[in-house]
């Protein structure tokens, strides 16, 4: 290959456009940062906390604060940070409902849209706060 002027002109025009196309997809993922007590702690509270508290413990998982859902378990781990394709939290909400260890059961799935949430969150180390912000509670209905 020629190093014409043309031919520069076209290799920095091509650089160029791969700098800008690489900061526009950083920036777009830099906005899509999932935070965990607007969106996730909702979600946790409304579809798992219920049957995955202190109380209950369904598959030993107790899912009322970050010790406890990364708390080693039988099993292994519920959340890997990084890898939601090996986060049993991500692969039972993936699985087919009639798959027996779907979860929610009984026909109180999750959203796609959320679930890819949960996905992404996972993906993005699974921030999961200290203090207040980091607790789910059980609703009311639940506790008496």
């Amino acid at each position: 290959m020629l190093f014409t002027e043309t031919n520069l002109m076209k290799i920095s025009h091509t650089l160029l456009l791969g700098i800008l196309s690489f900061r526009t997809v950083h920036a777009a993922t830099e906005e899509a940062k999932v935070d965990f007590a607007t969106q996730v702690k909702p979600l946790l509270t409304s579809k798992c906390v219920n049957c995955h508290h202190a109380g209950a413990l369904f598959g030993e998982l107790n899912l009322e604060n970050r010790a406890m859902a990364f708390k080693k378990r039988v099993n292994g781990p519920v959340i890997l940070p990084g890898k939601p394709d090996s986060s049993a939290l991500y692969m039972v909400l993936k699985m087919p409902p009639k798959n027996p260890k779907a979860m929610p059961p009984n026909g109180h799935r999750i959203a796609d849209k959320d679930v890819n949430l949960i996905y992404d969150w996972i993906k993005q180390g699974a921030a999961w706060p200290k203090g207040a912000d980091g607790v789910i509670t059980l609703s009311k209905a639940v506790k008496e």
